[in-house]
């Protein structure tokens, strides 16, 4: 009588939600205006870079938590500048306390609006 077979399982890794992703907030993101120029054509969910303490890592993004809107121009011009926080800087934004504004409102399309038009006023006041 021949042994009886050993099922063969097949380990799958389960993930884990990361604390900070969400994949709505980034959609509410894309449906907000470029926090450089206003626009609210071709928006992109940019994620800061270094906005966590201690870093991701190499080719890891930051939480979805760390996300602001940027039209397509700038989101290429961020990207080309080399200095994501000296290029918002020159621009008059502050883009940890933009994206912990628009993450503490997550959710509510309107209160997003208003962080968008707070950081606008904020950034074209003398």
């Amino acid at each position: 009588m021949p042994a009886p077979r050993i099922a063969r399982t097949v380990p799958t890794s389960i993930r884990q939600p990361q604390e900070g992703m969400s994949p709505s907030h980034l959609a509410m993101v894309r449906d907000l205006t470029c926090c450089v120029c206003g626009s609210g054509l071709e928006i992109h969910a940019h994620h800061l870079l270094r906005a966590e303490p201690g870093g991701r890592g190499m080719a890891l993004k930051n939480a979805d938590r760390w996300a602001i809107p940027l039209c397509r121009a700038h989101h290429d011009a961020l990207h080309g500048h080399g200095g994501e926080e000296e290029y918002l800087a020159e621009r008059g934004i502050d883009g940890r306390a933009l994206a912990s504004a628009l993450w503490a409102e997550r959710g509510d399309a309107a209160a997003m609006r208003r962080v968008m038009f707070r950081a606008s006023q904020m950034r074209l006041a003398p």
